[in-house]
């Protein structure tokens, strides 16, 4: 009877790295894991600018992305020939970053978009590098245990300094820890434990170590109150057994794509049918708080502009006329569509959305006949469908200096490649 990477049981032991291998591995490693923490977009923001929008509107924080793309660059130029396993997702993601660039000529913030193309390029390329760089069980360590660190002094920071880690506005009581907002720490928290997760699979002599991370990250996220965070993690945690049953076979993989089939089209006829019902059993407004108006007057907006769009990261500058309309409509100072989808309508219109979701489909389709290949603990199917939940409700597609991108990237990369470390001898 076959087994696999996930089962609980022995595994044969890494080969063993020489003196100079394994310092060389453990300081790209470290550079690796201080690039993610920099992509969660925590600590600087909230402690140098607590009255910011976002980082990236301050000019001086901006200044502190450049070692990170320069670390990418030199990560980069090292593992170079790994590129050649990732061609499809190289190619899908020039593309992608092209068309960026190319909204310059008719964005209504050129500068912006010139700025924020560059910076996406960057984040993508970081992205395309973690992909074809780890093996599995080193890919999801390197995330959990970055996320271990910022668990750890989140929670210490929302206990000992909650001016800082804890709201006192509207979300008071909310946790949001290093970082600015309790869903920006509950977004990324559940990256994390997708991350603890899988390295609890993938390696079984640390299973305990991973599982206790799981249950700190988890707990973080129930302290942030996000309750799409917290079914994110629910839903991923129960996902497993049903990938795994998928992987076996058998009649258990039947039994279990019948069910989740059958759960999958109950739920969405009921949420077709009484979508009242089901925000309000969750706690959400049927409007979604307000989202509704955005997203009405957004769709408005976007005929005016339908094929290309206003410009990569156009729409929501300060100046922008079109966004001034949506504020005025809606009667307060929208940020963003809170959706990732309209997002994109408006920036880059309908050729921005059909590439992008042509992208998004060969990844599900590459996911779907892929994912035994794939050995990282079912990390990189459930980050997938993360992604694809989120950009539902935030403005993730394309984002520039944001990590959620980054993985998606990343798995993009190891779904797609023609060749992954996992597939030869180990790493080299």
């Amino acid at each position: 009877m076959p087994t696999y990477l996930d089962d609980p049981v022995p595994q044969a032991p890494a080969p063993e790295r020489s003196g100079l291998s394994l310092w060389i591995f453990t300081a790209e490693t470290l550079l690796t894991g201080f690039c993610i923490f920099m992509f969660t977009n925590a600590l600087w923001a909230p402690l140098f600018a607590p009255d910011s929008a976002g980082s990236e509107e301050s000019a001086w924080l901006r200044l502190l992305w450049l070692p990170v793309y320069g670390l990418t660059l030199l990560l980069l130029l090292l593992r170079l020939p790994m590129f050649m396993r990732a061609l499809p997702a190289v190619f899908i993601s020039g593309i992608l970053i092209g068309l960026c660039y190319a909204s310059l000529f008719w964005s209504i913030a050129p500068d912006v978009t010139s700025r924020r193309s560059l910076a996406l390029a960057f984040t993508t390329l970081f992205g395309l590098y973690l992909g074809t760089r780890y093996k599995g069980r080193d890919l999801t360590q390197i995330v959990a245990l970055t996320f271990a660190v910022l668990a750890a002094l989140s929670l210490l920071v929302s206990i000992g300094y909650p001016k800082m880690g804890v709201h006192d506005d509207i979300n008071a009581g909310a946790w949001r820890g290093l970082w600015q907002e309790k869903n920006q720490m509950a977004a990324m928290m559940t990256l994390g434990f997708i991350a603890a997760n899988a390295s609890a699979l993938m390696v079984p002599e640390r299973r305990k170590f991973w599982i206790g991370v799981a249950v700190l990250i988890f707990f973080m996220v129930v302290m942030s109150r996000s309750k799409t965070s917290l079914l994110a993690c629910m839903l991923s945690l129960a996902a497993l057994p049903v990938l795994m049953a998928l992987r076996r076979g058998g009649v258990l993989s039947i039994l279990f794509v019948w069910g989740a089939t059958t759960l999958s089209l109950i739920g969405g006829t009921v949420f077709f049918l009484m979508p009242e019902v089901v925000l309000k059993a969750l706690g959400k407004d049927p409007t979604l708080t307000g989202r509704t108006d955005i997203w009405d007057s957004l769709l408005r907006l976007s005929d005016q502009a339908p094929w290309l769009g206003y410009g990569y990261k156009a729409f929501w500058t300060p100046d922008s006329i079109p966004a001034a309309v949506v504020r005025e409509e809606t009667g307060w100072k929208v940020p963003s569509a809170h959706n990732g989808w309209l997002d994109l309508l408006v920036q880059l219109g309908w050729v921005g959305v059909l590439l992008f979701g042509l992208c998004l489909v060969v990844t599900f389709f590459c996911a779907l006949f892929r994912f035994e290949r794939v050995k990282d603990g079912y990390f990189s199917v459930l980050i997938l469908c993360l992604f694809s939940f989120l950009i539902l409700s935030e403005s993730f597609i394309l984002s520039q200096n944001n990590l959620v991108w980054v993985l998606f990237v990343c798995v993009m990369t190891r779904l797609t490649a023609n060749q992954l470390q996992d597939d030869g001898q180990g790493q080299k």
